[in-house]
């Protein structure tokens, strides 16, 4: 910095300085020191003045406290306090000119400031991303395990489906065979009764009333039906037989609907001649046997 830059403003503000420091001399020049303070020196001594003290006063004068002017003024240095004369070498230091100002300092070391704060945020903001990076890479992970994982039961699920229905199936194939051989059994068993109906399904009578000059009165046939299946219709042919032995007449009686393991009995008409009888069954039909 030039010598006496800012003598417009340290001069009046001597003059501040004196009204609480009277010994304070006159100005004759200044210069900023290393440590950014003004170094005046006056006709009798040294004063230092903060370049803070300086740049308010140059700012606003009625802003400067009492206590910062008394404190100031109380820093003046005489002559022959410390230092010979103003010429040697302790009184006024000659002082390497600085380049630049504080203010372009300060403003450096904020652009500085501001340039580490930048740095620091990316650092975070890195580090953030990054975690969140690892965070997110560990949840798709762990979604991944737990996708495998109900993959997995899905499949044991549909394994252990697939066997049921498999053995559900054998079961009922099973059944479906059992059946079929029941119903081939069953088949087989209408067969032999179909071929062999006439043991199975049988006619009788009763005691008759007969006359001895000739009639037949209170004749009743019953058919027994001694199979597990209904009989549809079961004709009897009743042949009314007179003394020499021929056929007087014929009737013929329909049995409807014999139930399995069942009889049923019907009256034949009276005769007003013969004295026996003969009968057999003429037809058998049943559906259940396919007759």
């Amino acid at each position: 910095m030039q010598l006496d830059e800012k003598r417009h403003v340290i001069m009046p503000l001597l003059d501040e300085l004196r009204k609480y420091n009277p010994s304070i001399g006159k100005y004759e020049k200044s210069m900023m020191t290393e440590s950014f303070d003004y170094s005046v020196k006056l006709s009798n001594g040294l004063i230092r003045l903060p370049e803070e003290l300086v740049s308010d006063y140059e700012r606003s004068p009625d802003a400067i406290t009492l206590v910062r002017i008394k404190s100031t003024a109380s820093k003046f240095v005489p002559s022959n306090a410390t230092i010979a004369s103003p010429s040697s070498a302790g009184a006024f230091p000659v002082e390497k000119p600085i380049k630049g100002n504080r203010r372009i300092i300060i403003r450096a070391a904020s652009i500085a400031i501001a340039i580490i704060i930048i740095i620091v945020i990316a650092i975070l903001l890195i580090s953030r991303t990054q975690q969140r990076d690892k965070e997110n890479a560990a949840r798709i992970h762990q979604e991944l395990l737990d996708s495998e994982k109900t993959a997995r039961l899905n499949q044991e699920q549909l394994d252990s489906a697939n066997a049921a229905a498999k053995l559900n199936k054998e079961k009922l194939d099973s059944i479906n065979t059992a059946q079929q051989n029941q119903e081939k059994v069953a088949e087989a068993a209408k067969i032999a009764i179909r071929n062999t109906i006439r043991f199975y399904v049988t006619a009788s009578r009763n005691a008759f009333t007969y006359k001895l000059v000739g009639s037949i009165s209170n004749l009743k046939i019953t058919v027994t039906n001694n199979t597990a299946y209904t009989m549809d219709a079961v004709k009897v042919r009743v042949a009314y037989i007179k003394q020499d032995g021929g056929v007087y007449k014929y009737e013929e009686l329909s049995f409807n609907g014999i139930a399995p393991n069942s009889q049923m009995t019907l009256n034949a008409p009276d005769s007003d001649r013969g004295t026996h009888v003969q009968f057999a069954i003429e037809t058998i039909s049943s559906s259940q046997l396919g007759l």
